[in-house]
């Protein structure tokens, strides 16, 4: 028998997806390569990083490297990649701000990679969201960057590109953990769900943001739940990062180290898999 064909789905979730990276640990010390990864929002940068050739101990160490304090992401942004202010901030109307997806993933991506999907040394599928159409989107060619930056944009927070003319939106919003789309041809369906769920709210009048925020998690859990029922991976990991928040992207560390026991979880899951089909 040929190698097992391992498909492989990463979820979004803001800052609770870096804990895709030790999800990604146990392929490495495994020594086995997906045949296939499928990333949505924070799913679709880290599978893009690791589809292009970076080991999930690199992105560790990025991670905590520029991510362990506000002063390192600081220095990293405006001094090693000499960004400005104004290349990731936009004024898009009256008293609304937005992030730039594709400087923001510019930023998080090393130079190095590659700059096309077709190019990744994994074949990946990145998930946006056509908003004028209001359907899904699955690029598979074309600018890493751009696709990424379209995966990732929160409405109202994030500003995509536009691609063929059409606005995109986070791809969340229509398959917030892509397992479909690395079912063909696989021995074994990998799924990895770090959407999470509203956090408890602190005040009775929760804040715009905090509605906005909570109710596309709701959505996302509908949607990811609907999908799994009608056809399920064969492995579904959600990591015990719920405790988190989605913009909590300066804790790394505990985030890693919350992912922990799931890392485990997979690493047993996988290997009962494979000797099964061995």
């Amino acid at each position: 028998m040929g190698e097992t064909k391992i498909g492989l789905a990463l979820g979004g979730g803001g800052a609770r997806g870096l804990a895709h990276i030790p999800m990604l640990e146990v392929f490495d010390e495994l020594g086995v390569k997906p045949a296939i990864i499928a990333g949505c929002s924070m799913g679709a940068l880290i599978g893009a990083a690791y589809a292009c050739g970076m080991t999930a101990k690199e992105m560790r160490l990025q991670a905590e490297k520029i991510l362990g304090n506000r002063m390192g992401a600081a220095r990293y942004v405006f001094g090693t990649r000499g960004s400005k202010i104004r290349d990731i901030v936009s004024l898009q109307g009256l008293l609304s701000l937005h992030l730039q997806g594709e400087k923001l993933v510019e930023l998080a991506l090393p130079d190095t990679l590659s700059k096309n999907i077709e190019e990744a040394v994994i074949p990946l599928r990145i998930i946006a969201t056509d908003f004028e159409r209001m359907e899904e989107r699955v690029l598979s060619q074309g600018s890493i960057i751009q696709a990424v930056a379209a995966s990732i944009a929160i409405p109202g927070v994030i500003v995509g590109p536009r691609i063929e003319g059409h606005i995109h939106v986070d791809g969340g919003v229509t398959n917030p953990v892509p397992f479909n789309h690395v079912r063909e041809g696989m021995d074994i369906v990998v799924a990895i769900d770090v959407t999470g769920k509203p956090k408890a709210l602190a005040r009775a009048h929760p804040s715009n943001m905090e509605l906005a925020v909570g109710s596309m998690l709701i959505m996302f859990n509908q949607l990811a739940d609907l999908r799994r029922a009608v056809s399920p991976p064969d492995i579904y990991i959600r990591p015990e990062v719920e405790g988190f928040g989605s913009r909590e992207f300066f804790k790394p560390r505990e985030i890693f180290e919350a992912a922990a026991s799931s890392k485990d979880k997979l690493k047993r899951a996988l290997e009962l898999r494979m000797n099964r089909i061995a």
